[in-house]
């Protein structure tokens, strides 16, 4: 069993009820979701009424299991939007997003649908059922996401984003202002391309009638976030830069890593990073991926996003802390810390080229003028650059409870400071500084930076 999530805790002194959901079995066949309505206790109150059951149809000899989610008390147990936006705020809050929990999602989408087709027979009750927008997006997300739980299943991972599609053009038709159907719309598109396109490809293949030209899907997969971030910024509704819309930009990382490392032979059993081979596969110029790997525009892309992410994400917790949602503030805060710390990461990567022909020109130069086609001083001002806005984002990345994000500052501080003359003024500032953060950090995990605190004290 999942474990329960507690949603709002500045609420917490208030009465809760839980809505427990019964998820699909493993889906084989079929992305359908049969469901049936049970009654809830007739002699419950709201405070002891666990809200409504709601069974799957499925192979009885399966053990049941359930997903349980705690509602505050300004959720009504009777509408049934609201009681979804909880059930889908925990599966993407959950470090595990399992298949039981999606299939909880796509199963209650399903009862709202069937629960309104009855009500047009003449079937009323006190439920209430307002289908908007994110509906919409919910449900389709949430089919899309059952296709991770079956890669092994190509004809099965087709069907499930075909099914988010349909739900998409519905939604759209609709609902044509929803920016929620536009956000979701670019997340789905995002993970359809590795899981329905390059999983199909092999180092030999070539762009044909059968295999598509990926920059061609990842551009209009870019296109549609912009359109979703420019309305959201136009409307001044900048809740929607939430760790579910951060998602879109995870995806893309996750997906230009893949393209970056396909082909590459990655050992069974060894958990290295892809990366690290020596093994760089060359593609043809017709190969499905060859145009995302030649260039490095969508890297600057998600770099550009994710900044402008930031942004939005600062003004969206501005508007939070005035409604004092605890819970909510602490999510933004960390998913802010995330987001700052792997763009912080990205510059440091970045200046790994340049830090090695600065070192190169500077110590073990042979008469070279030019490494890279940079001599000593445009690599070191590079350098300086990029190491100064990655500590920008890494102090913005640091937790007063995590002294690996102190050590993060200090570290990319030495390497700052490597770059300038030695023993120079600016040079002994930034290490001692650096040496000021490794104590502290060293003095907290009982000696963790003890090797790095004495090269840097007998450097």
């Amino acid at each position: 069993m999942a474990p329960k999530r507690h949603l709002g805790l500045a609420k917490a002194g208030k009465a809760k009820r839980l809505k427990t959901l019964s998820p699909t079995p493993d889906a084989q066949d079929s992305v359908t979701v049969s469901s049936v309505n049970k009654e809830a206790d007739p002699n419950s109150t709201p405070e002891t009424n666990n809200g409504t059951d709601i069974a799957v149809e499925g192979n009885d000899q399966l053990p049941e299991e359930k997903v349980s989610v705690e509602l505050s008390a300004d959720v009504d147990i009777n509408d049934a939007m609201g009681q979804l936006r909880v059930l889908w705020r925990n599966f993407i809050a959950s470090e595990e997003r399992n298949e039981l929990m999606v299939n909880a999602v796509v199963h209650e989408c399903d009862r709202m649908l069937r629960k309104l087709a009855q009500r047009q027979e003449g079937n009323i009750d006190e439920e209430k059922i307002v289908l908007l927008g994110d509906f919409y997006s919910i449900y389709a997300i949430a089919l899309s996401s059952l296709a991770f739980f079956h890669t092994e299943n190509p004809k099965l991972v087709k069907e499930f984003f075909e099914a988010a599609r349909d739900r998409i053009e519905t939604g759209k038709r609709l609902y044509p202002d929803s920016i929620s159907i536009l956000f979701a719309e670019a997340r789905i598109l995002i993970n359809l391309i590795p899981l329905t396109e390059i999983s199909q490809l092999e180092v030999d293949s070539k762009i044909n009638s059968e295999h598509k030209d990926a920059s061609v899907l990842l551009d209009r997969c870019l296109s549609l976030y912009e359109e979703a971030e420019k309305v959201s910024e136009e409307r001044k509704e900048f809740s929607f830069f939430n760790r579910e819309n951060s998602d879109f930009l995870d995806a893309l990382d996750d997906l230009l890593e893949i393209v970056d490392n396909f082909g590459r032979e990655h050992p069974e059993g060894d958990d290295s990073d892809a990366s690290d081979s020596p093994d760089e596969v060359v593609l043809s110029k017709k190969h499905p991926l060859y145009a995302i790997r030649k260039t490095d525009k969508y890297s600057l892309w998600w770099r550009e996003h994710c900044q402008r992410f930031l942004e939005n994400l600062e003004k969206n917790l501005e508007q939070v802390r005035k409604s004092d949602d605890q819970e909510e503030i602490s999510s933004l805060i960390n998913l802010k810390r995330e987001m700052s710390k792997r763009l912080g990461d990205s510059f440091l990567a970045e200046a790994e080229m340049p830090t090695t022909v600065f070192t190169t020109l500077a110590y073990y130069s042979r008469g070279e003028k030019e490494v890279n086609g940079m001599n000593l001083e445009q690599s070191r001002e590079l350098c300086k650059s990029l190491y100064k806005k990655a500590l920008v984002y890494l102090k913005e990345a640091e937790d007063e409870e995590d002294p690996d994000s102190w050590a993060s500052v200090a570290e990319a501080t030495i390497s700052l400071g490597n770059i300038y003359d030695i023993s120079s003024e600016e040079q002994e500032k930034l290490y001692k500084e650096a040496e000021s953060i490794l104590i502290r950090a060293n003095n907290a995990t009982n000696g963790k930076y003890e090797s790095i605190l004495e090269n840097l004290v007998q450097g």
